[in-house]
């Protein structure tokens, strides 16, 4: 049997423009989206169920006056029935195909409501409550959740925040569907039909389809509010007004003469209002499916070795017989603010005749060589960079779903990297891009989220891994100047692993958005942080200098990208030592209380170089509470050169 032209003009497939919005809107509220079946679950909505219903429901009415998209409608025929029926048999088989069953099983529901409005036993358009009930629901709410199910293959999930989005999309369509009818009332009173708009009369369902958009702008508005988007709300509202503008006139003009309310005037109404919902849709799918970056997991680790600061301490003053020397550095450490540290070593407890790395006599010389801590570091560092890692809830479940990696380090170099090391003992995909972070000093983690952040904004599906590790204690220097003495009581040892995503993870309260990134290099500082190569290890510079060069720096910095310290409700500074965390409380006029998770770490672990931030920015965000939703923070390390780099993030 052939469809003939006036067949296929009944299915009113351009109507679907019209019906378009709520699918567009599902699409850029879904928290993850399938894209093959986004694609499958529109050409099928769209292209199949909606045409069937179109035409199904002619079959049924044989109008002979205008429909919705039809001014002057040809008479169907049984062809048009059968084909409804083949269309809605291939949107079922499709959807079981390429989307997922509970679309499939949405897609039911929907036809079943759909054949249930129109067909003659059971014809729920003749009651005008029923009918009006039936289609705001399964047009609004049921066709959101549909599209929700289709798009991002799984049901919506039932909190207070989406059943407003529900009731924002039912109320949108009891608002339009009165509306549509208002041109219909002697064709529908013909076939015995008293519709809703017909109840309310012609003014009455221009107040009622206005109080209907009031409310639905109600819980759009309850919606984005409790997301912290009250922006896209007021969005919204920009491509509404149109649609307001418009509806107002129009009632003006059938306030006027009921002539007005015809069918040009309807399909004016439809138009403009399809358009400017399609188009706000469209900017809000492009606004949410922008990639960001956000911080999924931090996990840190240690070395098994920890040692009291008086333990290290007193390792140092055995190593000479200069009594000023010894006597600096009990001084020096008792005002660091340190009362731990951990190190691969095992020999910082022990007296001379039981090291297994330094020298075995008493003034520890000969030192160890550069190849000697090398090879330490290469024994160690992937042991407790594999311990971090593998901290990170259920890492062996996402590790596949791992796109790039990013190793940090500044303690020891070989080759093959860390990178490729710890791809090895975690089995990462062979395929994985990887990069590495070298020898740039203790801010060498904000640099490395830095480049997370950059990949996670340009590729909507990455998902990065950072470690940095740090083995320090390897490099203590038989040294007493004043570089030396700070050197050897700061450092520790430490590894922290961090997942940065393009989507939120809920592994948190809040989700922790990325937000910004700014650097700064004080030149008048180049010599007063170093680090350098040396045939017995690594020579720290390290002068008393730095905390004077941070603290009068940091707030003109801030001053000069436009950031104020009043808008950062939380802190997560390197301790790069007690008095560089205490100048920088002076210089931005903080109270130390506010640094207090930086003093927590620099007493519990030292500064181990590029994890420590990271450390104490685990602390701030385990501490979250509910009402810290939209705050800010501001992170700041500290390197050689000497640079300065912060981040700012935000709870959302």
């Amino acid at each position: 049997m052939l469809i003939d032209g006036n067949t296929i003009k009944l299915l009113r497939i351009p109507f679907s423009f019209f019906l378009l919005p709520l699918f567009l809107f599902a699409y850029s509220q879904a928290e993850t989206v399938v894209h093959h079946q986004a694609l499958w679950s529109f050409l099928i909505i769209h292209l199949l169920i909606y045409p069937a219903s179109n035409g199904y429901n002619s079959f049924v009415d044989r109008d002979e006056d205008s429909i919705g998209g039809l001014e002057k409608p040809p008479l169907p025929t049984i062809r048009l029935f059968y084909l409804t029926i083949f269309l809605d048999s291939i949107a079922i088989v499709f959807a079981l195909i390429f989307v997922n069953t509970l679309f499939a099983g949405c897609l039911l529901l929907y036809i079943a409501a759909s054949r249930a409005y129109s067909s003659r036993q059971i014809r729920l358009k003749k009651y005008p409550i029923a009918g009006f009930l039936t289609v705001a629901f399964f047009q609004g709410a049921f066709t959101y959740y549909m599209s929700i199910a289709g798009v991002s293959g799984s049901g919506l999930r039932l909190d207070r925040e989406n059943i407003c989005i529900l009731l924002g999309c039912t109320f949108q369509i009891a608002g339009a569907y009165p509306l549509t009818q208002v041109y219909q009332h002697k064709q529908d009173l013909k076939d015995g039909i008293e519709t809703l708009s017909f109840k309310l009369g012609y003014t009455g369902t221009f107040v009622f389809t206005g109080l209907m958009f009031l409310l639905c702008n109600v819980f759009y508005y309850l919606y984005f509010t409790s997301k912290d988007l009250g922006m896209v709300f007021y969005i919204i509202q920009v491509f509404f007004f149109p649609i307001v503008l418009y509806f107002s006139y129009w009632f003006y003009l059938v306030y006027k003469d009921r002539q007005a309310a015809n069918f040009r005037n309807t399909m004016r109404m439809n138009w403009i209002a399809a358009i400017c919902m399609n188009s706000c849709f469209l900017v809000l799918i492009i606004i949410n499916r922008i990639p960001l970056s956000y911080l999924s997991a931090i996990e840190t680790a240690v070395p098994s070795h920890c040692y009291s600061q008086e333990t290290l301490s007193d390792f140092y003053i055995r190593s000479t017989d200069d009594l000023i020397s010894k006597r600096k550095i009990k001084i020096v450490a008792g005002k660091t603010g340190i009362e731990k540290r951990y190190s691969v070593l095992s020999d910082f407890d022990k007296k001379a005749g039981e090291f297994t790395f330094f020298n075995n006599s008493a003034d520890l010389l000969p030192e160890p060589t550069l190849t000697q801590r090398m090879q330490v570091y290469q024994q160690e560092a992937t042991k407790l960079s594999k311990k971090a890692v593998e901290k990170i809830k259920d890492f062996e479940q996402i590790k596949s779903s791992v796109t790039h990696l990013i190793t940090v380090t500044c303690t020891g170099l070989f080759a093959p990297g860390l990178d490729v090391e710890l791809m090895r003992e975690l089995r990462l995909n062979p395929a994985i891009q990887r990069s590495s972070v070298n020898f740039m000093g203790c801010n060498a983690a904000i640099i490395a989220l830095k480049n997370a952040d950059a990949i996670c904004r340009s590729q909507p599906n990455a998902r990065v891994l950072v470690v940095c590790t740090e083995l320090c204690s390897i490099h203590f220097q038989k040294q007493y100047n004043d570089d030396y003495l700070l050197s050897n009581l700061l450092f520790g040892d430490g590894s922290v692993a961090v997942l940065v995503d393009s989507r939120p993870s809920g592994n948190y309260q809040h989700e922790v958005e990325i937000d910004a990134f700014n650097s700064l290099i004080l030149h008048n500082g180049y010599s007063d942080m170093a680090w350098r190569l040396s045939e017995t290890g690594f020579i720290m510079n390290l002068s008393s200098y730095v905390p004077d060069l941070i603290s009068k720096n940091i707030r003109p910095m801030l001053a000069s990208v436009g950031l104020n310290a009043e808008d950062y409700k939380h802190w997560a500074i390197h301790p790069g030592g007690k008095r560089i965390v205490d100048d920088f409380a002076v210089a931005l006029e903080l109270d130390k209380c506010a640094l207090a998770p930086t003093y927590q770490v620099l007493k519990n672990y030292g500064n181990m170089s590029s994890p420590t931030v990271l450390f104490v920015l685990k602390e701030v965000i385990e501490k979250t509470k509910p009402e810290h939703k939209g705050n800010r923070i501001f992170s700041a390390a500290f390197g050689p050169g000497l640079s300065i780099e912060t981040m700012q993030l935000r709870y959302v």
